[in-house]
């Protein structure tokens, strides 16, 4: 009798493992970010899609595929995010693996050329500040998480001429750019 038992056991366990793994799929997912939820290791971000569609994105450190990519949104941000999707009750959630593209709302982007005035390292590159031909300085915030990949980051010395594009925003008083491209 116990060992019938054992077996009904091991075999019901066989069987929810492979109904639980049939329920979860990779997916895209992208829409604009309506809610966020801070938790230990990230957050969970309420992704509104165009059709009206409600997604609960767990984006963390330790559940992304490279974990330098991790990026913080704001509500009114449109997210492409893939990963695994699955089901919680009614509620569609999706665990991000991936970060594909982030649209801040509301960030001005620009390009900006001018002189390197001097560098400071950073925990993952470095802020140069440019003056730029007209005259205005820049903090410019350049590390690999934000241009995408290795290839494209570069080490620039004081002296050195450039041209970057990016975003650019206000830190007080000093006008700040986190350099998406390295045009020269």
């Amino acid at each position: 009798m116990k060992i019938f038992q054992i077996k009904k056991s091991i075999a019901s366990l066989i069987i929810l493992s492979i109904l639980s793994c049939s329920s979860v799929k990779t997916a895209t997912v992208s829409g604009k970010v309506s809610a966020i939820q801070k938790g230990k290791d990230g957050y969970t971000a309420t992704i509104e899609n165009t059709k009206g569609r409600i997604y609960f994105g767990t984006i963390s450190i330790p559940n992304l595929s490279n974990p330098q990519l991790f990026k913080q949104v704001e509500i009114g941000d449109t997210i492409t995010v893939k990963g695994e999707l699955w089901k919680m009750g009614k509620e569609k959630q999706i665990t991000v693996r991936e970060i594909l593209e982030l649209k801040q709302k509301n960030i001005a982007e620009a390009k900006i050329t001018g002189t390197v005035q001097s560098v400071e390292k950073g925990k993952d590159g470095y802020t140069a500040k440019i003056k730029t031909n007209e005259g205005a300085i820049y903090f410019a915030v350049i590390s690999i998480p934000n241009l995408g990949t290795p290839g494209k980051f570069r080490e620039f010395k004081t002296g050195e001429k450039v041209t970057l594009f990016g975003e650019i925003w206000k830190m007080g008083d000093d006008n700040r750019i986190t350099v998406r491209k390295i045009l020269d």
